[in-house]
């Protein structure tokens, strides 16, 4: 069968096949750029964080009494905590990771200030136990021993001597030779500050946003031998395989138990912590799947619309040819090439409107370019949804008998 005389008889109903062409061109582009934009964003949340996520969990505990030795208190609820069977090991922390909210610092590896030179470092702090607790690994030198955990009130600023990186970090200031044992410096008055050991990558508490500044320091997490405190205090305890759900609450009772005089609140799991930091992206995704369902159904019934006022529009026509010898299925091809090529023009047109959104969307919001896989993935799509949107008007089209094209003449 020729294209030609589908594309005449198109021409006869200019105004829709037109709306319908443009109406499949711009589902396209937002279809294509939809799903390269539900990627990026899957894979973000994908990303590994470096800890064992599936079995950690954090607390804030807030000491009531006014004369509360601190030390004493941390040291005793850690006891606690560690003597509990369903509790693999603790540690208390600055901050929750991988929470959105973090101390940052920056810090170089040469003593002179430069600001092109600076490496930002999301700052948490740990006890000698905090390794095992964290579930992650020593790559290379040593972690905190016992005797250089500092206890100290929040209100004093102060920088260890010693400090543990990721690897990532690492490599940010010694892109080549080792690590450990190597001294950075902070602030302007260049304090040394010396490397003892390179952990697995953690990724920071700003894994979530998208801030180009960000970028490349994903993975650029520091951990300090201080314990940093003022009337709260954050725990991470990491449960044993399996038993997270059932050690959270006998976590709390015991620590009540021990000391009555106290709140405890903010008791998350990792899990959680996460999903509040992706919260954003996870709602861009729902958004973006409600876009393009809803594209896809206003595009489908448009073509549905097309194809069944073409139908009652050329009923004695069909019917002329099926009385002249057409079957059935001849029937069902003209309408199924003549839904092709209207689909045909409608990519074409909207594989430009395609990067001509995706380069706006690049240039206003960042993120990555459009990979060029999507768009034959997204014309596939429309193809798919043509044929199966013309099926019923064809089928009735089919269904016309030949003896239609003798009446009322």
């Amino acid at each position: 069968m020729e294209f030609g005389p589908i594309f005449r008889a198109m021409t006869r109903n200019k105004t829709g096949a037109s709306l319908i062409a443009l109406q499949i061109a711009v589902t396209l582009a937002v279809v294509v750029n939809s799903l390269s934009i539900i990627n990026e964003r899957v894979e973000k949340m994908q990303r590994p964080v470096g800890i064992d996520k599936e079995n950690i969990f954090s607390m804030r505990t807030v000491a009531l009494g006014e004369d509360t030795n601190f030390e004493h208190f941390v040291r005793s609820d850690m006891n606690v905590i560690r003597a509990l069977p369903g509790v693999l090991e603790a540690t208390p922390i600055l901050h929750y990771l991988q929470s959105g909210s973090a101390r940052m610092s920056s810090y170089r590896a040469m003593p002179e200030v430069n600001d092109d030179m600076e490496i930002l470092a999301n700052v948490n702090s740990t006890d000698e136990r905090g390794l095992q607790a964290l579930g992650t690994n020593l790559i290379a030198g040593r972690f905190f021993r016992a005797d250089e955990i500092r206890h100290i009130d929040e209100s004093v600023t102060a920088e260890p001597d010693k400090v543990v990186v990721t690897e990532s970090m690492g490599r940010h200031f010694f892109p080549e030779g080792d690590i450990v044992g190597r001294t950075i410096y902070y602030g302007t008055q260049a304090q040394p500050i010396t490397i003892i050991g390179v952990i697995e990558d953690i990724a920071t508490s700003w894994m979530a946003y998208d801030i180009p500044f960000f970028t490349d320091t994903y993975y650029n997490f520091m951990l300090h031998p201080h314990i940093e405190y003022s009337s709260k205090i954050h725990y991470l305890i990491r449960a044993k395989q399996g038993q997270l759900l059932e050690i959270m609450p006998e976590v709390e009772r015991a620590l009540l138990e021990a000391e009555p005089n106290r709140l405890i609140s903010s008791v998350y799991t990792q899990a959680e912590i996460l999903s509040r930091s992706f919260a954003q992206d996870r709602a861009m995704l729902v958004i973006l799947l409600v876009v393009i369902v809803m594209m896809m159904l206003i595009t489908g019934f448009g073509i549905v619309g097309l194809a069944s006022f073409s139908v009652s529009q050329r009923t004695r026509q069909i019917g002329t040819r099926r009385a002249l010898g057409a079957r059935r299925r001849d029937i069902l091809r003209y309408f199924f090439l003549e839904n092709i090529l209207l689909t045909t023009i409608g990519v074409v047109i909207g594989g430009l409107m395609t990067y001509m959104l995706s380069y706006l969307l690049l240039t206003q919001f960042g993120g990555k370019p459009l990979d060029p896989m999507y768009y034959p993935f997204g014309v596939l799509i429309l193809y798919v949804l043509g044929l199966v949107a013309v099926f019923a008007p064809a089928q009735r089209a089919a269904s016309i008998p030949p003896a239609i094209a003798t009446r009322n003449v």
